[in-house]
């Protein structure tokens, strides 16, 4: 690929301990290498199974790079990316760039970057046929945004009226009664009871105390798995979250590599010996 900036080349050249150095100069360059950055994440979602196979140092984690960055420099491109890939295959987004990239990263993008893709967000909510954990992930990010950015509370209050309203309709409630799915075109019941469960905890987390009615509601209705929250624990109360820089995120990546060595050597140091007879 050809790059505006020729530093974006070393992202291809490094595993996850690329040196600071590179960031730095990268996110140094601010919105001007947004291009680059974004055309290496559309060559990975074309592309997900030839970056699968690459070695680690040849641009197996140039994906990982690129989307780290991007949030580094605030782009206000990368979250229309990110939802374009919720609405596909979800797991490409493990393939290109952490396992739990999905569920500890994603909400981020949402909160942080998503202000003008509010619609597009509600509208992945909706999707029945839109993964569970990439639906999750949005309602984190708008509980997020809601305590982040106070400005825009309202809107996504008005977001949540408007699920909550469809849940518990009689005609959703009596659907779900029968154990049926009430989302999308191909409704799924187990997982609309896990989306809604997780959806009850953004409420909480987010502190919308004027949908107490409607939370008693879900559980009055049996639609909360109490493995995902409990009743007594179902307590309105703000808890905004905070994410790792591009720094801390690698550090711990390295971190969790070495531990996982260490547990490996610990192994193969437990293994029984043979003993020798004395002479």
């Amino acid at each position: 690929m050809q790059f505006q900036y020729s530093i974006v080349q070393e992202l291809y050249g490094n595993d996850y301990r690329i040196a600071r150095e590179v960031i730095q100069e990268i996110r140094q360059l601010g919105s001007a290498v947004e291009q680059d950055l974004l055309a290496i994440l559309d060559d990975a979602f074309q592309n997900a199974d030839y970056y699968e196979t690459l070695p680690s140092d040849e641009g197996r984690f140039a994906p990982l790079h690129a989307v780290l960055l991007l949030r580094e420099i605030r782009s206000g491109k990368v979250c229309k990316k990110i939802l374009q890939m919720l609405q596909g295959d979800i797991w490409d987004i493990d393939r290109l760039f952490h396992p739990d990239f999905l569920t500890e990263e994603i909400w981020t993008y949402i909160c942080h970057l998503g202000h003008q893709d509010l619609d597009a967000c509600k509208s992945i909510l909706f999707e029945g046929n839109a993964d569970v954990y990439a639906r999750t992930a949005i309602s984190t990010g708008l509980a997020q945004m809601a305590l982040h950015y106070p400005e825009k509370r309202e809107s996504i209050k008005k977001i949540y009226k408007k699920i909550l309203d469809f849940i518990l309709a009689e005609e959703s409630l009596e659907i779900l009664a029968d154990e049926e799915g009430i989302f999308g075109d191909e409704p799924d019941f187990e997982a609309d009871i896990e989306f809604i469960s997780n959806f009850a905890c953004d409420l909480l987390d987010a502190d919308f105390k004027e949908f107490q009615t409607e939370l008693d509601s879900l559980f009055e209705n049996g639609l909360i798995d109490e493995e995902i929250l409990e009743e007594t624990n179902a307590v309105f109360k703000k808890n905004p979250l905070s994410y790792k820089s591009i720094e801390e995120f690698y550090l711990e990546m390295e971190k969790s590599a070495q531990s996982a060595l260490e547990e490996v050597d610990e192994e193969e140091n437990d293994e029984p010996k043979i003993k020798k007879m004395k002479e």
